[in-house]
């Protein structure tokens, strides 16, 4: 296979600056990110959890949120003072799991719990309209719970849903298109949970699914007449298996959500998976180079023992990197949501970096003993190398202000600010600063996160069993909590029951017919990098 690069687009935003005018605010940015993010400002305006957020594309100047009350919400970040909501999007049945804003911000897309997928025309309002507006359109192809919306990079009538009814559905709205149903999805056995566009290489795209599966695809060999496709469009199987020296097998956590790095230079994307931890690769390697943990405090010094840290193993998380605005040297950031009540941020170095500290054990080598407590990805087999990734160990800041568990981060693609979100009502502003471009007198955030209850929620199983099925009236809810304190008890209780649990005791063995049967024709065994087809 030809080894010539892959053709791309220019990166936005680039072409904005003069290279010197773009490397100094870069350096003031970081400079900022790495004196953390002590102050804050809650949005409120939803009356439920929210589930998702979205910065628009450019200049980030529009904040989506949407989550369980059913109704997204705009806010104007060119606002002085943003506080309320410039304008609300109506429409969902049911709970909405995803947000995203089309390439020129002419429109939103929404999906979630009704299997349905919103389009809202972004031109029809303007930033002082605030009566809930009703969707241009509504797609109801999908049969089950909608996971991801994921727009193209520059067409703003081409958008890509992912599904856990296991389809993967391409859209395009142009006058000229042809495309049929049929043409457009994408089908396989196991439940989508994400499909995301490269934000460069327009006809890329990355997808993830419950089986903890995560695959590289052309839309030239995914979609179209049968008898054009190819392979399911895939051009690589990324490893997703782990195993460690004492167990017996490996396993394949689910993978909740895949991001991209903005900047298509570096290639790069994050895995997010249940019970483990954000997973860091290239572009072009098969096997991952970096894990994110909080194993120490942003000082530098081991978490205390009975302080709870990083965890993922209750709800679907969604992480991201920093803008193109935001990368130095090969440099990044990454921000993810957390268990344990905050949300975190790491200093993610230069591909090249991660590369060179990732470990490569042989087979021989890793059964013959050593650190039990290591844990490897894997090829299928014992004869496979072992490949163990660096651990980002320390996170550069923890983000504070939320009662239980963050779902979602969002870094801005231009401002020195992060938005988080999760179990409560409320969106956080993180700020390095007590002013910023879209808010003035922002308050200091408590660095001190609220402890897990030891012992069983006040409300006790019976009440919060009521509370999830809607049957009833819960009585006496801890006051301290304020309005949420009926969903905190219920995600309190999830947390004692699932929280630090093995993963390799609760995920089933992972087995060949998780797979795909050309699995070795894409990743060999001994490790060598699999090249990216010429045309790409």
């Amino acid at each position: 296979m030809s080894s010539a690069h892959p053709r791309r687009t220019s990166a936005p935003n680039r072409s904005l600056y003069p290279t010197a005018h773009h490397r100094t605010r870069q350096n003031i940015v970081s400079g900022l990110f790495d004196g953390g993010f002590p102050y804050s400002r809650k949005l409120t305006g939803h009356s439920s959890c929210v589930n998702a957020l979205a910065f628009s594309p450019g200049s980030g100047r529009w904040l989506a949120s949407a989550g369980d009350d059913r109704v997204v919400k705009l806010w104007d970040l060119h606002q002085e003072d943003v506080a309320t909501p410039s304008c609300s999007f109506s429409g969902p049945h049911s709970n909405v799991f995803t947000v995203a804003f089309s390439a020129s911000n002419q429109y939103i897309f929404s999906g979630g719990a009704d299997d349905t997928v919103l389009k809202y025309d972004m031109t029809r309002y303007t930033s002082h309209f605030t009566t809930e507006n009703e969707p241009m359109q509504a797609y109801t192809q999908h049969s089950d719970f909608i996971r991801s919306v994921s727009c193209h990079p520059h067409q703003d009538e081409i958008f890509m849903t992912a599904s856990e009814d296991g389809c993967v559905m391409l859209h395009d709205g142009r006058a000229e298109s042809r495309m049929t149903r049929a043409q457009g999805t994408l089908r396989q056995a196991a439940e989508f949970s994400g499909a995301t566009f490269h934000p460069t290489i327009e006809h890329l795209f990355a997808t993830s699914d419950v089986r903890g599966n995560v695959r590289l695809r052309d839309m030239r060999m995914a979609f179209g007449p049968l008898s054009q496709r190819t392979n399911e469009g895939i051009v690589l199987k990324y490893v997703t298996r782990i195993t460690k020296r004492s167990a017996v097998h490996y396993i394949r956590p689910e993978a909740s959500s895949i991001t991209w790095d903005p900047d298509g230079e570096s290639y790069r994307y994050f895995q997010r998976t249940f019970h483990w931890f954000p997973t860091v690769y290239s572009l072009n390697d098969p096997y991952p180079i970096a894990v994110c943990s909080g194993r120490n405090l942003p000082d530098g010094s081991p978490s205390p023992p009975d302080e709870r840290t990083f965890a993922d193993s209750t709800t679907m998380k969604h992480g991201s990197f920093g803008g193109s605005a935001l990368t130095t040297g090969g440099e990044t950031y990454y921000s993810s949501g957390s268990d344990d009540f905050r949300g975190y941020l790491w200093k993610v170095p230069s591909l090249e970096a991660l590369g060179d500290e990732r470990q490569e054990i042989a087979a021989d080598e890793w059964l013959n003993g050593g650190e039990d407590g290591i844990i490897a990805f894997t090829g299928p087999s014992y004869s496979s190398k072992k490949y163990v990734p660096k651990e980002l160990s320390t996170p550069l800041t923890r983000l504070g202000g939320h009662l239980s568990i963050v779902n979602t981060t969002l870094i801005h693609p231009v401002l020195p600010l992060i938005a988080t979100s999760g179990i409560e009502r409320h969106v956080i502003l993180h700020s390095p600063t007590p002013s910023a471009p879209f808010a003035v007198d922002l308050s200091p955030t408590s660095a001190t996160a609220r402890s897990l209850p030891s012992t069983a929620s006040a409300l006790g199983e019976p009440a919060v069993l009521r509370l999830l099925m809607d049957i009833g009236t819960i009585t006496d809810p801890d006051d301290s909590m304020g309005e949420d304190a009926r969903s905190i008890a219920y995600f309190d209780m999830i947390l004692q029951r699932e929280g630090g649990r093995d993963l390799f005791a609760l995920r089933r063995p992972a087995m060949q017919s998780d797979d795909d049967a050309d699995y070795d024709d894409m990743v060999m065994d001994d490790g060598s990098e699999h090249v990216i087809p010429e045309g790409l």
